[in-house]
């Protein structure tokens, strides 16, 4: 017992060394990190999107179409840039990216509805970014519809009817909208943690397919098997420890300064989140690990983590639901970790979700984490005996 400890403490050290003496995975493991984790959010600490450029086309030249265009004025979302006086102005403005949306009050308008008819405000909006589109689409339904609504009620109290009436009459049906998570639809607390949480993934599996591979490539790994006294297990337990104390200090970083400094508030237990963040890089590590093991080339084990990991933020469900998805991508979804920790993530981090509601994710990074140490032992295994029967060492791998 004291010759394994002791074996499990060399190993460890000894790749701690190795982590120090090789530029490139030391800067990924703990320089990277450190960087991109403070420069991503700073991209969205607006957290909301304002002033979104508008122009207004006012062929009507009314006091309901200036009222309409005060309302857009006070609308915070956006911002009037200019006044045209065509709608081949208006599209010029779109091609030229100086606006996102515009309002159109055709001629005769007011005159139109006065006589009891009804008109139309055309409203335009760049729909090649939805998030942009969407906004201009909520907000100026909401200033038509406010301002419609303004009309019928002036055209009732007129007839003589009560303001309280004429108001239940034009809503018949009030709406009450409880938004429950993320009620001010941040982009801070939206896709700041999704995105730091993939990069986090990338790194790790990056960092952790060159632990194996490195030593095949170096041919160091005999010097492991002597170390360990042929035993796998401590191998693989002496090299993931040190990748699992960094990786998990970065998580406590992600969750202890980044979010609080960039005001990211977590809704649910901060222990929790910490705890599943540890589960999480578990299930990265050996998965890189299996991956190190089978192909001992750095730089392919290199390209295919990077490779693996590029779709997970959309195959993730992040961006569009899996249940949208095509059954074969939903599926890919599946066999990755991010995409089970995302959920699991957002849980506990928005929502404050009791544990029995995470354990589905938890059991899942979980297999993740137990079939990958399996798979990974009996590759090595294998790869070991080859080694021995080939005459590259004189002893044999004890099971």
């Amino acid at each position: 017992m004291k010759m394994m400890s002791k074996a499990i403490q060399i190993i460890i050290i000894r790749e701690f060394h190795r982590i120090a003496e090789r530029k490139t995975l030391y800067l990924l493991v703990i320089i990277l990190p450190i960087i991109i984790f403070l420069f991503y959010p700073l991209i969205y600490t607006q957290e909301l999107l304002r002033e979104i450029p508008v122009v207004i086309y006012d062929a009507d030249h009314s006091s309901l179409s200036q009222k309409i265009i005060e309302m857009v004025e006070s609308a915070p979302s956006m911002k009037i840039v200019k006044y045209v006086s065509s709608v081949k102005e208006i599209k010029n403005n779109f091609l030229n990216g100086n606006i996102s949306g515009a309002f159109y009050f055709p001629s005769g308008m007011e005159n139109e509805i006065k006589a009891g008819k009804n008109s139309t405000v055309v409203v335009y909006r760049n729909t090649s970014n939805l998030i942009i589109g969407n906004m201009l689409m909520k907000d100026g339904s909401t200033i038509i519809r406010t301002a419609s609504a303004g009309i019928l009620l002036k055209k009732m109290t007129a007839k003589g009817m009560m303001t309280d009436k004429a108001m239940d009459i034009i809503n018949p049906i009030k709406i009450e909208t409880q938004s429950l998570y993320n009620p001010n639809y941040s982009y801070l607390n939206y896709l700041v943690p999704g995105i730091l949480a993939f990069t986090f993934q990338m790194i790790i599996m990056i960092a952790s397919v060159l632990v194996l591979s490195s030593e095949f490539t170096h041919e160091t790994f005999p010097e492991l098997l002597e170390i360990a006294n042929n035993n796998l297990s401590l191998i693989l337990l002496g090299k993931a420890v040190p990748h699992f104390i960094i990786h998990s200090s970065t998580a406590i970083f992600i969750v202890g300064v980044i979010f609080p400094f960039f005001g990211i508030k977590v809704i649910g237990s901060v222990l929790i989140l910490i705890l599943f963040f540890f589960l999480f890089i578990l299930a990265c590590l050996m998965l890189g690990l299996l991956i190190s093991s089978i192909f001992h080339d750095q730089l392919f084990a290199t390209e295919l983590a990077v490779f693996i990991n590029t779709p997970a933020f959309i195959f993730s469900g992040f961006t569009f639901p899996l249940w949208g998805m095509p059954f074969t991508h939903s599926v890919i979804a599946q066999i990755l970790p991010f995409t089970h920790f995302l959920s699991g993530f957002l849980k506990i981090y928005q929502m404050n979700s009791p544990l029995i509601y995470i354990l589905p994710e938890v059991l899942v990074l979980l297999l993740f984490v137990f079939v990958s140490s399996i798979l990974t032992h009996l590759i090595l295994k294998h790869q070991v005996n080859k080694y021995y029967k080939s005459g590259i060492t004189s002893k044999l791998v004890q099971a």
